[in-house]
Protein backbone atom coordinates (compact mmCIF):
# COMPACT_ATOMS: atom_id res chain seq x y z
CA UNK A 1 0.00 0.00 0.00
CA UNK A 2 2.74 2.23 0.50
CA UNK A 3 4.37 1.74 -2.32
CA UNK A 4 1.44 2.24 -4.16
CA UNK A 5 0.92 5.30 -2.70
CA UNK A 6 4.23 6.74 -3.30
CA UNK A 7 4.17 6.01 -7.20
CA UNK A 8 1.09 7.38 -7.53
CA UNK A 9 2.71 10.47 -5.43
CA UNK A 10 5.62 10.31 -7.69
CA UNK A 11 3.77 9.71 -11.10
CA UNK A 12 1.05 13.05 -10.25
CA UNK A 13 4.39 14.80 -9.79
CA UNK A 14 6.16 14.01 -13.36
CA UNK A 15 2.82 14.80 -15.10
CA UNK A 16 2.40 18.33 -13.00
CA UNK A 17 6.05 19.21 -14.68
CA UNK A 18 5.41 17.85 -17.89
CA UNK A 19 5.61 20.93 -20.34
CA UNK A 20 4.71 21.31 -24.06
CA UNK A 21 7.49 20.96 -26.85
CA UNK A 22 8.26 22.12 -30.48
CA UNK A 23 8.45 19.44 -33.36
CA UNK A 24 9.74 21.25 -36.62
CA UNK A 25 12.34 21.05 -39.43
CA UNK A 26 15.75 22.71 -38.65
CA UNK A 27 17.51 23.96 -42.15
CA UNK A 28 18.62 20.94 -42.82
CA UNK A 29 15.54 19.02 -43.30
CA UNK A 30 15.67 16.79 -39.53
CA UNK A 31 13.41 16.95 -37.53
CA UNK A 32 13.90 18.38 -34.46
CA UNK A 33 11.86 18.41 -30.95
CA UNK A 34 12.94 20.93 -28.71
CA UNK A 35 11.75 23.30 -25.88
CA UNK A 36 12.22 26.13 -28.40
CA UNK A 37 12.23 27.23 -32.03
CA UNK A 38 13.92 29.70 -33.90
CA UNK A 39 12.26 31.93 -35.54
CA UNK A 40 12.42 31.41 -39.30
CA UNK A 41 11.47 27.66 -38.01
CA UNK A 42 8.48 28.52 -36.79
CA UNK A 43 7.70 30.96 -39.92
CA UNK A 44 7.56 27.30 -41.68
CA UNK A 45 4.97 25.76 -39.81
CA UNK A 46 5.70 23.31 -36.77
CA UNK A 47 3.83 21.40 -33.93
CA UNK A 48 3.74 21.62 -30.48
CA UNK A 49 4.04 17.77 -28.82
CA UNK A 50 3.66 16.80 -25.12
CA UNK A 51 6.98 14.98 -23.82
CA UNK A 52 5.68 11.55 -25.20
CA UNK A 53 5.73 12.90 -28.94
CA UNK A 54 1.73 12.85 -28.81
CA UNK A 55 0.76 16.03 -31.19
CA UNK A 56 -1.65 18.28 -29.03
CA UNK A 57 -1.72 21.26 -32.10
CA UNK A 58 -0.10 22.18 -35.05
CA UNK A 59 1.00 25.22 -36.42
CA UNK A 60 0.45 26.20 -40.30
CA UNK A 61 3.20 27.95 -42.19
CA UNK A 62 2.92 31.39 -42.09
CA UNK A 63 1.59 32.98 -45.58
CA UNK A 64 4.99 34.51 -47.16
CA UNK A 65 4.61 38.67 -47.53
CA UNK A 66 3.84 39.96 -50.72
CA UNK A 67 5.44 42.52 -51.29
CA UNK A 68 3.60 43.57 -54.54
CA UNK A 69 0.12 44.26 -52.39
CA UNK A 70 -0.68 47.11 -51.48
CA UNK A 71 -0.45 47.52 -47.61
CA UNK A 72 -1.26 51.00 -47.44
CA UNK A 73 -2.33 50.58 -43.37
CA UNK A 74 1.30 49.14 -42.31
CA UNK A 75 3.00 50.99 -45.41
CA UNK A 76 2.02 53.97 -43.19
CA UNK A 77 2.28 52.58 -39.87
CA UNK A 78 6.16 51.82 -40.95
CA UNK A 79 7.32 54.81 -42.65
CA UNK A 80 5.59 57.33 -39.99
CA UNK A 81 7.28 54.43 -37.15
CA UNK A 82 10.64 53.92 -38.38
CA UNK A 83 13.07 56.16 -40.44
CA UNK A 84 15.36 53.11 -41.05
CA UNK A 85 15.95 49.56 -41.46
CA UNK A 86 17.73 49.55 -37.58
CA UNK A 87 15.35 51.17 -35.46
CA UNK A 88 13.12 47.89 -36.61
CA UNK A 89 16.05 45.90 -35.91
CA UNK A 90 16.26 47.97 -31.89
CA UNK A 91 12.41 47.94 -31.48
CA UNK A 92 12.44 44.35 -31.83
CA UNK A 93 15.74 43.83 -29.64
CA UNK A 94 14.21 45.68 -26.97
CA UNK A 95 10.83 43.92 -26.89
CA UNK A 96 12.70 40.29 -26.75
CA UNK A 97 14.88 41.70 -24.17
CA UNK A 98 11.63 42.09 -22.26
CA UNK A 99 9.67 39.36 -23.02
CA UNK A 100 13.46 36.92 -22.92
CA UNK A 101 13.08 38.70 -18.93
CA UNK A 102 9.14 38.11 -18.03
CA UNK A 103 10.36 34.24 -19.97
CA UNK A 104 13.03 34.03 -17.27
CA UNK A 105 10.87 35.12 -14.46
CA UNK A 106 8.58 32.78 -15.18
CA UNK A 107 10.89 29.92 -15.51
CA UNK A 108 12.33 30.80 -11.98
CA UNK A 109 8.93 30.98 -10.37
CA UNK A 110 8.40 27.44 -12.12
CA UNK A 111 11.61 26.31 -10.64
CA UNK A 112 10.98 27.36 -6.98
CA UNK A 113 7.56 25.87 -7.15
CA UNK A 114 9.07 22.55 -7.94
CA UNK A 115 11.27 22.72 -5.26
CA UNK A 116 8.73 23.30 -3.36
CA UNK A 117 6.55 20.60 -4.44
CA UNK A 118 9.45 18.13 -4.25
CA UNK A 119 10.01 18.97 -0.64
CA UNK A 120 6.61 18.28 -0.42
CA UNK A 121 6.27 14.88 -2.00
CA UNK A 122 9.59 13.67 -0.09
CA UNK A 123 7.68 14.67 3.02
CA UNK A 124 5.10 12.94 1.90
CA UNK A 125 6.78 9.51 0.73
CA UNK A 126 8.34 10.33 4.73
CA UNK A 127 5.09 9.82 6.14
CA UNK A 128 3.72 6.91 4.05
CA UNK A 129 6.93 5.15 4.76
CA UNK A 130 7.07 5.47 8.66
CA UNK A 131 3.31 3.96 7.98
CA UNK A 132 1.65 7.18 8.94
CA UNK A 133 -1.11 8.90 6.58
CA UNK A 134 -0.34 11.95 5.27
CA UNK A 135 -1.84 14.96 6.67
CA UNK A 136 -4.92 16.68 4.52
CA UNK A 137 -2.53 20.13 4.62
CA UNK A 138 0.31 18.15 2.84
CA UNK A 139 -2.00 16.37 0.52
CA UNK A 140 -3.93 19.90 -0.51
CA UNK A 141 -0.23 21.74 -0.91
CA UNK A 142 0.94 19.39 -3.36
CA UNK A 143 -2.68 19.34 -5.23
CA UNK A 144 -2.55 23.15 -5.27
CA UNK A 145 0.92 22.50 -6.17
CA UNK A 146 0.42 20.59 -9.33
CA UNK A 147 -2.56 22.75 -10.62
CA UNK A 148 0.06 26.09 -10.25
CA UNK A 149 2.50 24.20 -12.52
CA UNK A 150 0.37 23.21 -15.14
CA UNK A 151 -0.70 27.28 -14.62
CA UNK A 152 2.50 28.26 -15.09
CA UNK A 153 3.53 25.65 -17.92
CA UNK A 154 0.42 26.96 -19.67
CA UNK A 155 2.46 30.87 -19.18
CA UNK A 156 5.83 30.04 -20.01
CA UNK A 157 4.81 28.22 -22.96
CA UNK A 158 2.15 30.82 -24.42
CA UNK A 159 5.21 33.85 -23.64
CA UNK A 160 7.87 31.16 -25.73
CA UNK A 161 5.26 31.66 -28.64
CA UNK A 162 4.49 35.36 -28.08
CA UNK A 163 8.68 35.34 -28.70
CA UNK A 164 8.49 33.36 -31.80
CA UNK A 165 5.27 36.08 -32.99
CA UNK A 166 7.11 38.74 -32.29
CA UNK A 167 10.61 37.23 -34.06
CA UNK A 168 8.59 36.87 -36.95
CA UNK A 169 6.64 40.23 -36.91
CA UNK A 170 9.60 42.17 -36.40
CA UNK A 171 11.14 40.19 -39.73
CA UNK A 172 8.10 41.02 -41.89
CA UNK A 173 8.71 44.93 -40.62
CA UNK A 174 12.44 44.65 -41.60
CA UNK A 175 11.73 43.60 -45.37
CA UNK A 176 8.78 45.44 -45.70
CA UNK A 177 10.78 48.83 -44.47
CA UNK A 178 13.45 47.86 -46.33
CA UNK A 179 11.23 47.59 -49.81
CA UNK A 180 9.58 50.69 -48.60
CA UNK A 181 12.70 52.88 -48.32
CA UNK A 182 14.21 51.67 -51.38
CA UNK A 183 11.32 53.10 -53.08
CA UNK A 184 11.55 56.53 -51.85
Amino acid sequence: MIKAGLVLTLLLATEAVATELYRYHDSAGTVVTADTIPPLAAADGYQIVNPQGQVLRVIKAQAPIDTEVDSSALDQYLLASFSQVDEVRQRKQRKLRLLARDIANVQNSLNSLIDRQERWLAEAASSEMAGAPISSDLQQKIQRAQLELAEMDKILADRQRELVAIEALYISYEQRLTLLLARQ
